[in-house]
């Protein structure tokens, strides 16, 4: 969090995706992942990875406090690659798998598949 802090983004994802690999069972590891999706997609713009990182995140910890926003993100990453269909469907999904999103991440979902002409 300290690289991420200082604006030094591609290290911190290093750091993050090694914390990941080195420890998955620990406590952390969803909270880094996330953070190597967010990474990659807010400040990186690699779309591409990112979707991965959140698929990922999904995946491997679908419990995780980070998940409702990897799936909001993933969504929107997949829209940015032009897959409009599948960002759709992972935004749409986003009410029904985690109901307790927090408001930001629920109302973030609503207005992109909105804005998206999701259907």
């Amino acid at each position: 969090m300290n690289l991420l802090s200082r604006g030094q983004t591609t290290p911190a994802r290093e750091r993050f995706r090694s914390f990941v690999n080195a420890h998955p069972d620990d406590d952390r590891a969803s909270v880094a992942l996330y953070w190597t999706g967010d990474i990659a997609y807010s400040t990186q713009k690699d779309y591409e990875s990112a979707a991965h990182d959140f698929a990922e995140l999904l995946k491997r910890y679908p419990m995780s406090q980070r998940a409702p926003e990897g799936m909001l993100k993933l969504g929107l990453s997949l829209i940015q690659l032009g897959q409009v269909k599948e960002g759709c469907a992972a935004l749409g999904a986003l009410p029904a798998k985690y109901p307790g999103a927090s408001p930001p991440v629920a109302t973030r979902a609503r207005n992109a598949r909105r804005d998206n002409k999701c259907r």
